[in-house]
C-alpha cells in the first residue's frame, strides 16, 4: 500500500485568471449559443451567453450603485436557480465576494454568517427569506440593503436593483471585474456541518480556476457538444458550484430543476445526459426501483437484472465479458435497463457522485445498466475536488486518482492530506481553525480517514472524529455499515453509535415511500412508521438489512441490537445537511434516551 501519490503535473493557472473570463469568452464570441435552460410551465426556455452576461452586467452596476465596493461581501441566500447563477457573478463583476447562504438556513445560522462575513448587501429569493433576514438583520450590523430575487411587496428587487444601476459607467464595471486576479477572494462558503458552528472556507479565484481547469484535464475528453446537465442540489454547496463553473468553462447546456421532488420529471424534460449528485441521490434511485419492481411482482426478474448488471460491469472493467453474461445483459437491456434509464430521463450516460461514499455494488449497478458513475472526493476547504475516478482510471469502491497537481499523503494515523493549487488559504477570520487543518509543512488535514492502492487510488474509510471505539478497545468505522444498511429498500437513513459501549448498535430511519407499499404487503394496520415501528413484521424487514450489512465486517465490529426512529431524518429538523449528510450531533442529542434503552434493555 502506498503513503502518498501525486497526479499529473499542472501549469497553475495564470495570475490574472478569474471565473468570470469563462462567461466573458462566450458572451464574445459565441453569444448565441444556450448555456442555461429554466423551465416556464411544461418546458424549458433557452437562455444565451449574451443574454446571461447583460443581465450579470446590469445587476453588477445595481451594487455599484448601492455601494458595493471591491473586497465587500454580500450574501446570497436562495434556492439554486438560474438568478442564483446571475447574482453570484454580478457580485464579482462588481470586484466583491459571495457569501452564500443555504435556503433552508436557520435564523441562528443567517445571522453568524452575516455578522461574522461583514456582508454589507443581501439578496434572498422569497417572501420567508426576506422575513428570516428582518428577523436577524440587527445582529449584522454591516448589511445596509437587502433585495429579492422573487418579487416581494413592498421590497426591492432584482429588476429593482438593474434600475439603480442604470447610470453607472461600464468603464468602472470593465475595471472592477478586470482587476481580479487569481488571489483574489471569489466567495466565502460556511461549511454547513455536521458538528460545531459554520466557519467561512475562503476560496479565491486561483483556487476554483485551478479546479475547473483539473477537472477539465481529468473528464474534459468526455463531454460532448450536445451535452446538456441539470442542477438541482444546492449551489451554496461547494459540489454544485462547481459542477456549474465546469460547465462554464465547457460551454455546457446547464438545466436548472425546479426542486428535487421535480427531478425525475425535468430529467426527462430536458433530456439530461450528465448530473452531479450526491451519493443519496442514487441510493434513492436505486432503491425505488428495487421496491416498485418487487411491489409489482417483478421482484425476481429485478434482483437477477441487478445481478447480471453488478457481473456485466466487473468483468467489462477486467476487460472481457463472458458470452453468457453478455447474452443476459442484451436481454434484460430490453427488459429492464432501458426503464431504469428512462427515470433517469432517457439520455443519461454520465455521473459524478460526491459528498459522501458511494458503494461499490451500486457504482457497478449503475455501469451495468449503461450510466457510468465517476466517484469523486474533496472537500469545501478543497474547491472541491482533490481526487476523481476518470475514464481509462475507473475503480468502482474508490474516489479515484489524485487531480493534476495534487498530492494525498496518508498521515501514520490513517488521516488523509492533502496539497494543491485548489486547496484553500484559510477560514474568514479564524487562525486558530486555520492552524487546526493546515500545518507547518503546508498538509491540509481533511479529517477522513483513507488508505491509498498499490495503483494510487484512494479509499475513504470514515471520519477521524467518528471513530467509534468500544468499551473493548475495538475500533469501527461507522460508515462502511451505514452504507450498506442504506442499500435496503426499506432504509432511508442509519447511524451506527457505539462509542464507549459494550457493543455496537444502530438508530434506523425508515424510507416513507417504501412503507406504504410494504405495509400492504405485510398485512398490518399501520397507517405510518411510528404506529409499526415496534411491530415484529417491520424488525424482522430491517434485521435482514442489518445482517446484510455485518456480513461485511468482523464479528467484533457487527451491529448487535438496534432501534427503529418514529419519523425520518429532515433538513428542517437539523438532522442532515443541506447535501443529506446526518449532522451526528443532533441525532445522538435528540435520540440519547433511545440510545441508552438499547445498552440498558
Amino acid at each position: 500500500m502506498k503513503t502518498e501519490v501525486s497526479g499529473p503535473p499542472f501549469d497553475g493557472v495564470a495570475a490574472d485568471a478569474n471565473l468570470l473570463q469563462p462567461l466573458q469568452r462566450l458572451a464574445e464570441h459565441d453569444g448565441d449559443r444556450v448555456i442555461a435552460l429554466t423551465r416556464e410551465g411544461d418546458r424549458f426556455v433557452d437562455w444565451t451567453a449574451e443574454q446571461i452576461a447583460d443581465r450579470v452586467r446590469a445587476v453588477a452596476k445595481g451594487l455599484v450603485a448601492s455601494g458595493v465596493e471591491p473586497g465587500d461581501r454580500v450574501a446570497l441566500m436562495s434556492h439554486t436557480r438560474l438568478e442564483w447563477m446571475i447574482v453570484d457573478l454580478a457580485v464579482m463583476t462588481a470586484g466583491a465576494v459571495t457569501v452564500p447562504v443555504y435556503e433552508t438556513s436557520s435564523a441562528e445560522q443567517l445571522a453568524w454568517i452575516l455578522e461574522d462575513s461583514g456582508a454589507v448587501v443581501s439578496v434572498v429569493e422569497t417572501a420567508e427569506m426576506l422575513a428570516l433576514y428582518h428577523d436577524v438583520h440587527e445582529q449584522a450590523s454591516a448589511c445596509r440593503d437587502v433585495f429579492t430575487i422573487e418579487t416581494v411587496d413592498g421590497a426591492p428587487d432584482l429588476d429593482g436593483l438593474e434600475a439603480l444601476g442604470s447610470d453607472v459607467d461600464d468603464v468602472d464595471i470593465d475595471r472592477r471585474s478586470a482587476a481580479l486576479g487569481a488571489q483574489d477572494a471569489a466567495t466565502v462558503i460556511y461549511t454547513s456541518g455536521t458538528t460545531g458552528r459554520p466557519k467561512g472556507c475562503v476560496l479565491t479565484h486561483g483556487n476554483l480556476c485551478a479546479n475547473v481547469a483539473q477537472t477539465v484535464d481529468a473528464l474534459g475528453s468526455e463531454i460532448r457538444p450536445d451535452d446538456v446537465g441539470l442542477l438541482f442540489l444546492p449551489l451554496a454547496h461547494s459540489l454544485t458550484k462547481g459542477n456549474l463553473l465546469f460547465s462554464l468553462e465547457m460551454g455546457v447546456r446547464t438545466g436548472f430543476a425546479t426542486g428535487v421532488p421535480q427531478l425525475p420529471e425535468e430529467l426527462g424534460m430536458v433530456r439530461a445526459t450528465v448530473i452531479a449528485a450526491v451519493p443519496r441521490i442514487f441510493e434513492k434511485v436505486y432503491n425505488t426501483a428495487q421496491h416498485t419492481a418487487h411491489a409489482t411482482r417483478k421482484g425476481l426478474i429485478f434482483d437477477r437484472a441487478e445481478s447480471v448488471a453488478v457481473r456485466w460491469s466487473k468483468e467489462n472493467h477486467r476487460g472481457q465479458v463472458k458470452p453468457w453474461t453478455a447474452l443476459e445483459h442484451a436481454v434484460f437491456e430490453r427488459l429492464v435497463y432501458g426503464k431504469l434509464r428512462h427515470a433517469l430521463g432517457g439520455g443519461m450516460r454520465l455521473a459524478f457522485s460526491g459528498g459522501g461514499p458511494l458503494g461499490e455494488r451500486l457504482t457497478h449497478f449503475f455501469d451495468g445498466i449503461g450510466v457510468q458513475i465517476f466517484e469523486g472526493y474533496g472537500l469545501t476547504e478543497t474547491s472541491p475536488t482533490l481526487t476523481i475516478n476518470r475514464p481509462g482510471a475507473w475503480r468502482p469502491g474508490t474516489v479515484g486518482r489524485p487531480l493534476a497537481g495534487t498530492t494525498i499523503r496518508i498521515a501514520g494515523d490513517g488521516e488523509v492530506l492533502a496539497k494543491g493549487p485548489q486547496v484553500f488559504a484559510g477560514y474568514w477570520r479564524n487562525p486558530a481553525a486555520t492552524a487546526d487543518v493546515i500545518d507547518d509543512e503546508g498538509w491540509f488535514h481533511t479529517g477522513d480517514i483513507g488508505e491509498l492502492d498499490d495503483d494510487g487510488y484512494l479509499r475513504i474509510t470514515g471520519r477521524k472524529k467518528e471513530l467509534i471505539v468500544t468499551a473493548a478497545g475495538k475500533n469501527v468505522a461507522p460508515a462502511p455499515l451505514e452504507d450498506r444498511l442504506r442499500a435496503h429498500p426499506l432504509v432511508s437513513q442509519a447511524v451506527v453509535v457505539g462509542d464507549a459501549r459494550p457493543f455496537v448498535a444502530a438508530l434506523v430511519t425508515i424510507d416513507e415511500d417504501a412503507f406504504v407499499g410494504w405495509v400492504a404487503e405485510a398485512g398490518l394496520d399501520a397507517g405510518t412508521v411510528a404506529e409499526a415501528a415496534g411491530s415484529a413484521e417491520l424488525r424482522e424487514a430491517v434485521r435482514a438489512a442489518v445482517d446484510d450489512a455485518n456480513r461485511s465486517v468482523s464479528r467484533a465490529e457487527s451491529i448487535r441490537e438496534f432501534a427503529i426512529l418514529p419519523a425520518d431524518f429532515t433538513i428542517e429538523a437539523g438532522e442532515l445537511t443541506p447535501t443529506l449528510k446526518v449532522r451526528r450531533s443532533v441525532v445522538h442529542g435528540r435520540y440519547q434516551a433511545v440510545i441508552d434503552s438499547i445498552y440498558t434493555a
